[in-house]
């Protein structure tokens, strides 16, 4: 298990060769799915003429605590040639700080990350935030992956179960 921004600043190195093809700047995910869907390498540069760079999950042959190992330069895809991430990168899907409530109303806290299988991509379920001084005293919580989430534009809905799920996140 691995928070989403603990992926950021990975190098990704190909595996045949030994070269650095970059760095993990961003990540691209789709929430409807629970999938990571691609790594972004570079973000789209001069006036938007170069385009993004990205390693899409697929081509990943492991994730280590320093590297992302992908088979050669070849895993490395410009943004407009793999369609499902180009999908989702156009999407507006930042998490961070999105308030979590339960259908029936209860507040449960706001969205800190999203916590990924670093083995199948998989999104395991999220980091969640009761404030600074709950997060001092007892921790952040761990929401796991539940059926019925919506990710809205302004909120994250669960169903009122959902908060008996949650645990300490380790």
């Amino acid at each position: 298990m691995r928070k989403g921004k603990d992926f950021i600043g990975l190098s990704i190195v190909g595996q045949t060769d030994g070269t650095r093809l970059g760095r993990v700047r961003d990540l691209i995910y789709d929430h409807d799915t629970d999938r990571l869907l691609a790594f972004v390498v570079s973000e789209k540069d001069l006036f938007g003429l170069i385009d993004a760079q990205v390693v899409p999950w697929r081509e990943v042959q492991s994730v280590g605590s320093e590297v992302i190992m992908v088979a050669d330069a070849t895993s490395v895809k410009k943004l407009r040639d793999d369609e499902e991430a180009r999908e989702f990168a156009n999407r507006e899907t930042a998490l961070g700080g999105t308030q979590i409530l339960t259908s029936d109303g209860k507040q449960l806290g706001t969205l800190a990350d999203m916590v990924i299988d670093e083995q199948t991509g998989r999104v395991l379920g999220y980091e969640v935030s009761g404030g600074l001084v709950a997060d001092t005293l007892k921790g952040k919580q761990f929401l796991p992956q539940t059926a019925g989430l919506t990710i809205g534009d302004d909120v994250a809905i669960v169903p009122p179960e959902a908060s008996e799920e949650m645990r300490p996140l380790r």
